[in-house]
């Protein structure tokens, strides 16, 4: 039976790896969206009455030129690698080509997209929604990157900015 990460198509980037950089930005914006939140919360407490569409980060994880190889590789040594990394929505999930996936549990992991040529890791996503104790391996291998430069995790849905 083949290992699969599903990734449902609302949380793509929700959490991910961006150059040290873009820390203050990512700051600045995280209270960006909490502001925009609770002035957008609906009366009824259920839902917001407009959306907020976040900004593109000033610096991608690709301006820094990891090699996909090099990225795929220093995850591989740390968790198993899924056969599968799909997308969609929970009752139509579809294969994603050419992304790589790592981790230990189905929904739990490290994707890493590379850019149009495949020679350059363009965003390094994790999936969280496991146990603390496979979202903790997950976190531990994410820092494999630190060693070619260093690197921030941002959580956009929970509003958490940390050093890897």
């Amino acid at each position: 039976m083949p290992r699969e990460l599903f990734v449902h198509e609302d949380d793509w980037g929700q959490i991910e790896v961006l150059p040290t950089a873009c820390a203050e930005w990512c700051e600045h914006e995280l209270a960006r969206i909490e502001a925009f939140s609770s002035a957008h919360t609906a009366p009824d407490g259920a839902g917001w009455t407009d959306i907020y569409m976040r900004r593109p980060a000033p610096a991608a994880l690709c301006t820094l030129g990891v090699p996909f190889a090099t990225a795929t590789a220093a995850f591989a040594a740390r968790l198993p690698a899924f056969d599968i990394v799909s997308s969609g929505s929970f009752s139509s999930p579809r294969p994603v080509p050419h992304v790589r996936g790592f981790g230990p549990a189905a929904n739990a992991g490290i994707i890493v997209v590379p850019d149009s040529s495949a020679d350059i890791a363009d965003m390094v996503s994790l999936v969280l929604n496991a146990s603390p104790d496979a979202c903790a391996d997950v976190l531990r291998a994410a820092k494999a990157l630190t060693t070619l430069s260093p690197l921030i995790l941002v959580d956009w849905h929970r509003g958490l900015l940390m050093q890897l």
